[in-house]
């Protein structure tokens, strides 16, 4: 399975807002740093806002953050929300349908995947960076 360009983005932009904790950006400066269009980013902002995930401000001082904290959004939800249509086959176009067990298979599956991604908040996707080592140290 292979998430949409449009769910990428928006796991990228809220990995971006949650590691600048709660400091207001403008969308052309995430559009910049992750080289994405600046108009499909305002539309996923406008679909995270409207799900409370982004607070987004219009005009002069305004600007996007995160609308609640990292441990409150959850990685299911945000996949959800970003793929409400996420069908892994098209079987409406095979002929044995009645036989085959295919889109029950994948279904499960797709279950399971999204039973894991539900047990994760977008705070777990913080990495942290280990301290360089002290190069002064003999040993």
């Amino acid at each position: 399975m292979q998430l949409t360009l449009r769910t990428d983005y928006a796991l990228r932009l809220l990995i971006y807002l949650a590691g600048i904790e709660n400091q207001r950006v403008k969308i052309a400066q995430v559009a910049d740093v992750h080289c994405i269009s600046r108009n499909h980013l305002m539309k996923i902002v406008n679909d995270l806002a409207h799900a409370g995930l982004v607070n987004a401000v219009r005009g002069r001082g305004g600007g996007i953050r995160l609308g609640c904290d990292p441990a409150d959004i959850n990685l299911g939800e945000v996949i959800r929300l970003m793929e409400p249509d996420c069908p892994l086959v098209d079987c409406t176009v095979c002929r044995p349908r009645a036989r085959c067990n295919l889109l029950r298979i994948l279904d499960e599956a797709l279950g399971a995947f999204n039973a894991k991604l539900a047990e994760h908040s977008l705070a777990d996707l913080s990495v942290e960076i280990p301290a360089e080592p002290d190069l002064d140290r003999n040993g």
